[in-house]
């Protein structure tokens, strides 16, 4: 097994006070340590113990990628990697001394490789490496699930952030909208996690997988000052927690999926028996007798760089009990049986507003319908409302079905012809005859429309006197040839209002 410097010279230090000159870079991983004799061709990549620097070799690329410990001697050339002692020491004593920390570091090695071998859990190799770092070791998904956590005594609060909680999404957020951690998000070197956030140290090692991060291995400065050496031992620790993510299933928690696969074929299999789907959900609990409502969430760049389906979909079940949370296309979607949670639309609504906002999530809901027969016309409501509500009001985080029905009403209706082409053929005349007179015909029939034919309501809102509104609705139904008395051209009328206002909009 090799070390690094960094490795060994911190296990010397707990040892031994010694003084050390060192390059700018870590010399990386080196091999057991050899007693150096004067005239000997050193290797590099090597561990020396030699009684002092007078033993060097004269020319320097002999001696310039290894570490040398000085049992005694005060000085050593410039850009030698060394390190001797403030108390002289005998180099026999030096040896055997790196040589147990060797020792040390090869039988935790081989009690991680008897772990793999045996077909134990993550769970095993962070328990067996708690000596070795001194500080909690946790396991978490690129989206902050905490798949394992290791600690020789139970931590306080504030250490388990990652565990389900009320605070959990506001500690996800946190980390990925702080630059220094989205900086490091992809790095394949370990990094520290700033402490402001959880006011703790950590070090984090990126497990990687096709050069995207997968999981996160980390160690939390608890009671123990954590050093750069940590650095290293993550690097050797993360290739076994790497072989039992991406070769073995044991030791990953993973949530049930029934619930998730039934919905998962509602919305996908246009050729499912919805009567299997009934029973199926029926037999889970979700009655046909009770009242759903579909939730869809459209993650925005950030989010998708930062936090995925899994941590949203962990929130929502914290938090609504008989809910269920899924991936499903580009959208995260969530069904909520309104009936078991004894909740209404307002207080589920009420309950994610602040969580939508601060995770930078844009949703849509559906309405509530009773039954299982319309959940998919539920999810469809649902990306309908997030569609075009984000078009209508895009500065607005959350949209209902309801308040974009009639805009999607009328994109519906001008897909092959404009609204000019659709609209009562006279109401055409009169906005011809505004734009070329001073007339305000529009105006006035529409304020009447608005205030259900009620003359004089109509002639306070356009602030006239009633005969003068009088004298110009009679112009108006002489125009438009119509008494204004048929219920079905009033509503063509209004429906025409809209159409047009559509029209300007879109120019």
């Amino acid at each position: 097994m090799r070390l690094t410097d960094r490795i060994l010279l911190s296990c010397l230090r707990k040892q031994y006070q010694i003084k050390e000159q060192r390059t700018k870079d870590s010399l990386g991983w080196l091999k057991g340590p050899l007693l150096y004799e004067k005239g000997e061709i050193p290797e590099n990549e090597r561990v020396y113990v030699a009684d002092s620097p007078k033993l060097l070799p004269a020319k320097e690329h002999l001696w310039n990628r290894s570490l040398w410990l000085f049992a005694k001697g005060k000085e050593a050339p410039e850009r030698c990697v060394c390190a001797f002692f403030e108390e002289q020491v005998r180099p026999g004593e030096l040896l055997n001394c790196v040589r147990k920390i060797y020792e040390y570091y090869e039988d935790w090695e081989e009690d991680l490789k008897k772990i793999q071998m045996d077909q134990g859990k993550i769970d095993g190799l962070l328990q067996a490496s708690l000596s070795v770092f001194g500080n909690p070791l946790m396991v978490l998904g690129a989206d902050f699930s905490l798949y394992s956590l290791a600690s020789t005594t139970p931590l306080p609060r504030e250490y388990r952030v990652f565990e389900q909680g009320k605070e959990r999404m506001d500690y996800i957020n946190a980390f990925t909208q702080d630059s220094v951690f989205m900086a490091h998000k992809e790095c394949p070197e370990p990094f520290w996690t700033p402490d402001y956030i959880t006011g703790h140290k950590a070090v984090v090692q990126n497990i990687r997988r096709e050069d995207r991060t997968t999981h996160y291995l980390a160690v939390m400065e608890y009671k123990n000052v954590l050093g750069e050496e940590c650095e290293d031992l993550l690097k050797i620790l993360e290739g076994y927690i790497r072989y039992f993510l991406y070769n073995k299933v044991s030791g990953i928690y993973r949530r049930d999926e029934t619930l998730p696969r039934i919905f998962l074929r509602i919305l996908s299999d246009r050729t499912m028996d919805y009567m299997e789907a009934s029973q199926n959900l029926s037999g889970l609990g979700w009655q046909g007798s009770h009242e759903y409502m579909c939730l869809v969430y459209k993650i925005t760049y950030l989010d998708q760089r930062n936090i995925s389906a899994n941590a949203i979909c962990s929130y929502m079940e914290e938090h609504f009990r008989h809910c269920c949370c899924f991936s499903y296309q580009d959208d995260i979607v969530t069904f909520f049986d309104l009936t078991l949670l004894d909740l209404d639309e307002d207080k589920v609504a009420g309950k994610l507003t602040h969580f939508i906002r601060d995770s930078f999530l844009k949703a849509g809901y559906s309405r509530v319908m009773k039954g299982h027969l319309n959940l998919r016309r539920q999810y469809i409501q649902a990306c309908l409302a997030l569609d075009v509500g984000s078009r209508k009001k895009p500065y607005m985080w959350i949209h209902h079905f309801n308040q974009i029905a009639m805009t999607y009403i009328l994109e519906q209706v001008t897909r092959k012809l404009p609204g000019n082409m659709l609209c009562h053929e006279k109401l055409l005349t009169l906005k011809e005859m505004d734009e070329r007179g001073s007339t305000e015909y529009m105006k006035t029939l529409k304020t009447y429309l608005d205030c259900h034919q009620n003359a004089v309501k109509s002639a306070k809102e356009l602030y006239i006197h009633r005969s003068t509104f009088l004298y110009r609705l009679d112009k108006i139904k002489e125009i438009l040839e119509s008494d204004l008395e048929d219920t079905e051209e009033l509503l063509y009328l209004e429906l025409s209002f809209r159409l047009l206002e559509q029209d300007r909009q879109r120019s």
